[in-house]
C-alpha cells in the first residue's frame, strides 16, 4: 500500500450509487483517477487480490503500442489508478469529435485489442485468480435470481422478466452460470470488466491506459472482447432509436476486433455483449434511478438474446 496525498486540483467528479469517481492533475504531470463505492454498493470496493496479482505477475511484460495496463494502489476504501488524461473514451464518445480526435481514439481501440490478446495469449500466468468468474455477470444473475436491488431495479426486474419471456430469461441465466463454471485447462487470463470508463487517453491521444485488477478472473477469451463490444453495440442501439448517424461506433469497435485479430470464439463473444448491455441496463435502474430509454432495452434485448449478440460483431445495431 502506498499514500498519495489528494492536494493536487480536482478537475472533475461524479457518481452513481455504484461508484464514485474524482480526478486530479498531478503536479509532475498526468492525473489520479479516485475510485470510491458508491452509496448503494452491495460489496466494498476491492483492488486486485492476492491471486490476480499473482496471475499478472507470472506473466512476462505485456505491451501494445500506446496503451498499458494500469493496476490501482489502495487507500482506505478506494482505489489510486495513475492515468495521462482526465477524460475516459466513454465521455469523449459524447463530445464533437474532430477527425484527429476520431483517430486517436481508434488508435486507442486498436491498441486496446492488441493487449487484450497479449493478455490472453501471454505465456505463463497459471497462478490462481480467487475469482470464479467476471464480477458483472455474477452481479446481474445475482438480481436475476432475487428481483431487488435499490431505486428501480425492482422495477426493471418486472419489465425484463415479462418482455423477455421464460425461454429467453432462462437462456440470460444460463450464460451467466456457464462463465462461473471451471473452464477448461483453467481458461484464459481475463481483464474481467474492459470498459471505454476505463480506458483514458492522453490529451494528445499518443498513449492510454487501460484501468484494471478489480476484475481480474478466468474464462473464456470471447468474454472480454464482448464486454466491450457491447458498449458500442448499446451505444447504436440508443442513437439509431435516435435516427441519428455516429459511424465512430462502427469504426471504433472494427478498430478494436482488428487489434485483437483472430481466435476468440464469435458465440461466446456475442453472447458477452448481450450480457454488458443487460448488465448496464440493471446497473442504471438501480444506481441512477429509471429513464424512459429502458424500455428500449427491453424491446431490443430479446433480438440481442435470439441471435446471441450477433450485432457486436457486425456492426449493425
Amino acid at each position: 500500500m502506498t499514500t498519495t496525498p489528494l492536494t493536487a486540483p480536482l478537475v472533475d467528479a461524479f457518481a452513481t450509487g455504484f461508484l464514485r469517481t474524482a480526478i486530479h492533475r498531478l503536479p509532475a504531470g498526468g492525473y489520479l483517477w479516485v475510485r470510491r463505492p458508491g452509496a448503494d454498493r452491495p460489496t466494498p470496493l476491492t483492488g486486485p487480490t492476492p491471486g490476480a496479482r499473482a496471475a499478472l505477475d507470472s506473466l512476462p511484460p505485456l505491451s501494445s503500442p500506446g496503451v498499458c495496463l494500469a493496476l490501482p494502489t489502495t487507500e482506505s476504501d478506494a482505489l489510486h489508478y495513475p492515468a495521462p488524461g482526465a477524460d475516459s473514451v466513454a465521455k469523449l464518445l459524447w463530445t464533437d469529435l474532430t477527425p484527429a480526435a476520431t483517430a486517436h481514439l481508434a488508435a486507442a481501440l486498436h491498441g486496446t485489442g492488441r493487449l487484450l490478446r497479449a493478455l490472453h495469449t501471454a505465456p505463463g500466468g497459471t497462478a490462481e485468480t480467487d475469482r470464479t468468474g467476471p464480477g458483472g455477470p455474477a452481479r446481474l444473475a445475482s438480481w436475476m435470481d432475487s428481483g431487488t436491488g435499490p431505486r428501480c431495479a425492482r422495477q426493471l426486474h418486472g419489465v425484463l422478466r415479462d418482455r423477455l419471456g421464460d425461454a429467453r430469461w432462462k437462456t440470460v441465466r444460463a450464460w451467466c452460470h456457464a462463465l462461473t463454471e471451471p473452464s477448461p485447462g483453467g481458461g484464459t487470463l481475463l481483464h474481467g470488466a474492459p470498459s471505454t470508463g476505463g480506458l483514458v487517453p492522453s490529451p494528445a491521444g499518443t498513449d492510454a491506459a487501460l484501468f484494471t485488477g478489480e476484475d481480474i478472473t478466468r474464462g473464456p477469451a470471447g468474454f472480454d472482447l464482448g464486454w466491450l463490444l457491447g458498449e458500442f453495440l448499446e451505444l447504436r442501439m440508443t442513437t439509431a432509436a435516435r435516427a441519428l448517424h455516429r459511424p465512430v461506433l462502427t469504426d471504433l469497435p472494427a478498430a478494436l476486433l482488428d487489434g485483437y485479430g483472430a481466435g476468440a470464439d464469435p458465440g461466446t463473444t456475442g453472447r458477452a455483449a448481450v450480457l454488458r448491455i443487460m448488465t448496464h441496463a440493471h446497473d442504471f435502474a438501480a444506481y441512477v434511478g429509471w429513464h424512459a430509454e429502458l424500455d428500449l432495452y427491453a424491446t431490443t434485448l430479446p433480438r440481442y438474446i435470439d441471435t446471441e449478440g450477433h450485432a457486436a460483431l457486425d456492426g449493425t445495431a
